[in-house]
């Protein structure tokens, strides 16, 4: 007979329980006795013996005697006992969460949604939000006040953070407060419990705005201590940056150093209904780069858009966390990507690249409205059918982006 087939140990085996899977026409209860002796000295208990989903058995091993057992001619593969979690479902989401996790464009505007999703979404995944104001315009519009002087930050004590919220850095003198209430907002998408896409995930807030406008430099300083903190905290990151300036080849640098670390960067396109190739971090190919869209899948009309944006994701009236665990609704790009870090880490959470390689088998292409040429028609999604929460991948003939690199 051939050799085993050598299987990867999953690193969240429970205490040395394996399945072990026999080749076809093999008897089990044959194989078991005729290594009983063996199996003793294995130091085997609980074996149970499958009797129809599978032609083999399942017992407890320890770690050195699992390997004889992998080695035996008659076993076609050993895996280790894995943990199995639950789909999650959110009745009384927000319309931008439920467009995430359903294939078909929202109908009509419902007071609440569907959302499905992983429960273990995200975790363990630390997700670090640098940005500036939204839609300044529209924001003034609708709250009726100058944004002018407002710092970004987090404010780590939302209840829907579940403290998993926490301050990184402050670049700007000022105290480590959200006074402004965008970057409580940002990180509410990305990973809170009611309005989150990632709702496992951690962020940590990097303030780096004095006033309505930050500097390439405090950007760069931010992106630098954010590889530090990483290296120390050696946990998968991603990067937020929902904010965007003319363009910097100091600042697209240190976009390609966090990715060729590990470290997945998220940039919004822009708010200046322009080509997004002349702003910087939006123009970085080492960026995840995101437009927004509207309810009815149509580009929002101030989004940036061009070549070098990667993916669409919902950004008009998002309603999201706000300071003093309140809640509020934004506008612009630097809402939608958000959504895009929230699902980076959802897949970030079970492999530890860059951008996961399975990414680009979660978006829709050709269902966005009023995509200019040249631009990518492709929608965030997460994964999961519209009722069931049963994953899946594209539809055939969804369009892929292969410009950003997956792999170094």
């Amino acid at each position: 007979m051939s050799e085993s087939q050598e299987v990867p140990i999953a690193t969240d085996s429970e205490a040395n329980t394996y399945i072990i899977v026999l080749r076809d026409g093999v008897s089990t209860s044959s194989f078991l006795r005729s290594q009983e002796e063996q199996v003793k000295a294995f130091s085997a208990s609980s074996v149970h013996v499958f009797e129809h989903v599978l032609n083999g058995f399942t017992g407890s091993f320890s770690e050195s005697h699992i390997e004889s057992i992998k080695a035996h001619s008659d076993v076609k593969y050993v895996e280790a006992d894995a943990k199995c979690y639950a789909y999650g479902h959110q009745s009384d989401a927000t319309w931008n969460l439920a467009r995430l996790s359903r294939i078909a464009p929202l109908e009509k505007v419902e007071p609440k949604y569907h959302y499905y999703y992983d429960t273990q979404a995200g975790r363990g995944v630390d997700i670090y939000i640098v940005g500036e104001q939204p839609d300044t315009n529209l924001f003034e519009q609708i709250h009726g006040i100058d944004v002018s002087e407002t710092d970004t930050g987090i404010d780590t004590s939302h209840p829907s953070f579940e403290n998993r919220a926490s301050w990184g850095i402050t670049l700007t003198g000022k105290p480590n407060v959200d006074t402004d209430g965008h970057g409580t907002h940002v990180a509410g998408i990305a990973m809170s419990k009611q309005y989150g896409v990632a709702k496992e995930a951690n962020a940590i807030a990097v303030k780096i705005q004095e006033n309505k406008d930050s500097r390439s430099t405090l950007l760069v300083k931010a992106l630098d201590w954010i590889l530090i903190n990483v290296k120390f905290t050696k946990r998968p990151s991603i990067v937020n940056l929902s904010i965007g300036g003319d363009a910097s080849q100091a600042i697209d640098d240190s976009v390609k150093k966090l990715f060729d670390t590990k470290i997945s960067v998220v940039a919004a396109a822009g708010n200046n209904n322009k080509d997004a190739k002349f702003v910087s971090p939006a123009r970085s190919p080492f960026a995840i780069t995101v437009g927004a869209t509207t309810f009815r899948d149509k580009r929002y009309k101030h989004s940036n858009y061009g070549s070098v944006v990667n993916v669409f994701a919902p950004g008009e009236d998002i309603i999201s966390t706000w300071l003093h665990g309140g809640s509020t609704t934004y506008t612009g790009t630097s809402m939608a990507a958000p959504h895009v870090s929230g699902l980076t880490a959802c897949l970030k959470s079970l492999e530890s690249t860059r951008i996961p390689s399975n990414f680009w088998a979660y978006v829709h292409g050709g269902i966005l409205h009023d995509i200019p040429d040249k631009t990518p028609n492709l929608l965030a999604y997460n994964g999961f059918y519209n009722l069931g929460g049963w994953p899946s991948s594209a539809a055939d003939g969804d369009e892929t982006n292969e410009d950003i690199p997956l792999e170094s």
